[in-house]
């Protein structure tokens, strides 16, 4: 009989019926019964136990007087301290047999267990989790967590390599092996979005540094064409930002004092920000309960000889009910200004045809910032319109309100598009619908998780409406007490937004009151946003999904 491709010290024992990979060295007083299957390059310590029905990846490292019970499934690269404990039954008694309530327990991936640290069955460790010595682990562990204490909380992040990572504005560079992190909603993510791109990014920076056109370079316009065709307009004009892609149309107005611009006091507050910064005033109307969105019943009611516009935002993605706001706002000749910062390739079914986000209003705005569905890598924003007149004057009040340089026709700003941000983005755009997709996957597989919940409310999507999930917001009970919850179990929440903008302190003047807008200030009292980003697993949403489900039940 051939030897073995892997190491046995002769104190121990393999069963037969045991498969172990090549490579594997097992030392002293161990014992791998039938049944187990144990992969390559693996090391046991001594006193270690391996019973059947256990699968253990490559490369995992056990460390002495450890057992590794029916149940227990180590990934690739896990690393178990000495004397660490497994259990697979919750309830044990010496007189009760429960080996028909066996529970799964997974450590994933580059998971490290610390010495004499317990992890209760049932739970799962993400990626590259770290559990520190003497920890009890009760409940699933997000990727890269670390976690100490009894029971186990979160007290940081671990770069996959094992140093532990220093979270600054969302983001985390390991000082030891430079690999890059991001944190969205409390949970940390290798920069994957970044690794599956990077050789398409890369040379597209490359061209702008070797052209050194840094400023106005032909990327721009390539980007401006670009948004403009998904959005089915004639215009795309490139910012820098999306707050200056609200105001410089709003400046295109030539607002007077007392001009009202009607808009939604439940989204960001550069939505208002930017109105009073252009010289008028915001005259905020209520929401509907279930999309969010602006609701044209209020506008219609708030209408006054002194309207100026209308700048409804398609809040989380979703697209606001255009074809009634047009209705609207067409036989006064009020400008519809779309706030699409949340929703670019977003799309309504309108009178059976689909209209996209940016197709309809007079001119819509385009947020670009790095949280975005197509986010750059910095600030950056674009105006898309069909009037070609109005696209003349937006270009040159982005360039100091001249089409010729040191020739200016009025007073602009300075608000280009730089060129490093277009050629990212144009690396970007080509994904953006998998992406999106992608969100749209996870918004189903949690609507579906949570469904039974009364406490909780999955997000409305209107039947002629594809949104794209810039955000996942529930409504729910005890919003605050649930965000506590999620932030113990090592998962983050949003609350998008905690005070409406009617009750903000700078708009006291307006003279808005609690209980003016019933349904927005309910709202935010009640709405919490959990992640959605398109790498996010499946194992993660569940994570997401069975937490939310333990705090209510």
């Amino acid at each position: 009989m051939p030897s073995p491709d892997y190491f046995v010290h002769e104190s121990s024992y393999v069963d037969d019926g045991a498969v172990i990979g090549a490579g594997t060295k097992i030392w002293h007083f161990s014992h791998v019964l039938a049944g187990a299957v144990i992969g390559a390059r693996c090391n046991l310590g001594q006193n270690v136990v391996v019973m059947p029905g256990t699968r253990i990846g490559d490369n995992v490292k056990v460390q002495n007087n450890v057992s590794i019970y029916e149940g227990v499934e180590l990934e690739n690269d896990v690393f178990c301290g000495p004397s660490c404990v497994f259990t697979n039954v919750l309830n044990p008694r010496s007189h009760v047999s429960r080996k028909h309530e066996y529970r799964r327990t997974l450590v994933k991936r580059g998971g490290s267990i610390g010495a004499n640290a317990t992890i209760v069955c049932g739970v799962t460790l993400g990626e590259y989790a770290f559990i520190g010595a003497g920890a009890v682990v009760t409940s699933d562990v997000p990727p890269y967590g670390l976690m100490v204490g009894v029971p186990a909380r979160r007290v940081g992040w671990m770069c996959q390599c094992g140093e532990r990572l220093r979270v600054a504005a969302g983001r985390a560079a390991c000082a030891v092996c430079g690999a890059g992190y991001e944190e969205h909603a409390g949970a940390l993510r290798l920069v994957a979005q970044y690794t599956a791109i990077k050789d398409e990014v890369v040379p597209a920076l490359q061209r702008v540094i070797d052209a050194q056109q840094f400023i106005m370079g032909p990327a721009i316009a390539q980007l401006e064409a670009a948004i403009a065709a998904l959005s089915r307009a004639k215009h795309g004009i490139g910012c820098a930002s999306g707050t200056d892609a609200l105001l410089l149309p709003l400046k295109a107005l030539d607002l007077k004092p007392g001009d009202e611009i009607i808009t939604t006091p439940f989204t960001f507050f550069a939505t208002a920000g930017t109105i009073h910064n252009a010289g008028g005033t915001p005259v905020f109307v209520d929401i509907e309960p279930d999309t969010f969105n602006i609701d044209p019943a209020a506008v219609q009611r708030a209408i006054t000889p002194r309207t100026r516009a209308i700048v409804p935002v398609h809040l989380y993605g979703q697209i606001a009910a255009m074809e009634r706001l047009l209705a609207l706002a067409a036989p006064r000749r009020l400008p519809v200004i779309e706030d699409a910062c949340q929703a670019i390739g977003a799309r309504r079914s309108i009178d059976g045809e689909w209209r996209m986000a940016g197709e309809l209003g007079w001119v819509t705005a385009y947020s670009f910032f790095p949280s975005k569905n197509l986010g750059a890598w910095g600030d950056a924003g674009m105006m898309v319109t069909s009037d070609d007149q109005l696209a003349e004057r937006l270009r040159k009040l982005r360039l100091h309100g001249g089409a010729k340089q040191y020739h200016h026709d009025e007073v602009g700003t300075n608000s280009r598009l730089d060129t490093v941000q277009a050629a990212v983005l144009l690396a970007k755009l080509p994904h953006l619908a998998d992406w999106s997709a992608r969100r749209r996957r996870h918004a189903a597989h949690y609507s579906a998780g949570l469904a039974g919940l009364p406490q909780v409310q999955a997000p409305v999507v209107e039947r002629n409406n594809e949104r794209i999930f810039h955000q996942y917001t529930v409504r729910v009970e005890r919003r605050d007490a649930l965000q506590a919850h999620l932030k113990a179990q090592g998962i983050g929440s949003a609350v998008y937004y905690p005070v409406p903008l009617h009750l903000q302190p700078c708009f006291a003047h307006l003279g808005y009151k609690v209980g003016r807008l019933p349904v927005a200030e309910q709202a935010a009292h009640e709405v919490l946003s959990l992640p959605v980003y398109p790498e996010l697993t499946p194992t993660q949403l569940d994570h997401v999904i069975g937490a939310i489900r333990g705090f209510y039940t």
